[in-house]
């Protein structure tokens, strides 16, 4: 497979830069949170400007995520639901992942796709490899999703480490992305004639 090394699979920090944004800015207090959701929202808006362009899934989900959440609670004042941000967030992000595999364009793909050679675009292995990978991340988002909802019903020090363990998983989640692909490439290597 025509992977790219570590440096060119660097775009999973990228697309989730808004997403690490709201978890070190949002706090306990409505006023982090709503922080924390502009932050966010504009971080999408900056360094996502080019992926929103290309319609990538990944960041449109973060604009429409965190832009909606920052509507609902400063313009309709429904601050009700910062609370519920984080579950409301990774369990959104889960629903994308998960959709994104089922529409048969996994969310990892639209970045894949520039990053090898247009003659693997239709290798059925790249599409197992993307399908997978944007599985992990639906995996990811689920297990956040319910260590957020554990956080948010047990303050205290459960509520801290479940907290502090989510971060864990987001870090997993890189360090598999920037390491599954390659380790695929030497396989397959291995594998095909001319070690291609």
């Amino acid at each position: 497979m025509g992977s790219p090394g570590a440096g060119s699979r660097m775009w999973i920090l990228l697309g989730f830069v808004p997403l690490i944004v709201y978890g070190i800015l949002a706090g306990p207090s409505v006023q982090s949170r709503v922080l924390a959701l502009g932050a966010a929202t504009l971080v999408t808006v900056v360094a996502g400007f080019g992926d929103l362009k290309k319609g990538r899934i990944l960041t449109w989900a973060s604009l429409v995520l965190f832009g909606g959440l920052l509507v609902a609670t400063v313009g309709m004042a429904q601050t009700g639901i910062l609370p519920w941000s984080g579950v409301l967030i990774y369990a959104a992000l889960a629903a994308v992942s998960f959709g994104s595999i089922l529409a048969g364009v996994p969310f990892t793909l639209q970045y894949a796709r520039e990053m090898v050679h247009l003659e693997h675009h239709k290798n059925p292995v790249f599409l197992r490899v993307n399908i997978l990978m944007t599985g992990v991340w639906g995996g990811v988002f689920v297990v956040n999703t319910l260590l957020d909802y554990l956080a948010l019903v047990l303050p205290g020090p459960v509520g801290q480490a479940a907290t502090l363990i989510t971060y864990g998983f987001l870090i997993a989640g890189i360090v598999f992305t920037l390491w599954y692909p390659g380790h695929i490439k030497k396989k397959y290597a291995k594998t095909s004639p001319g070690g291609q």
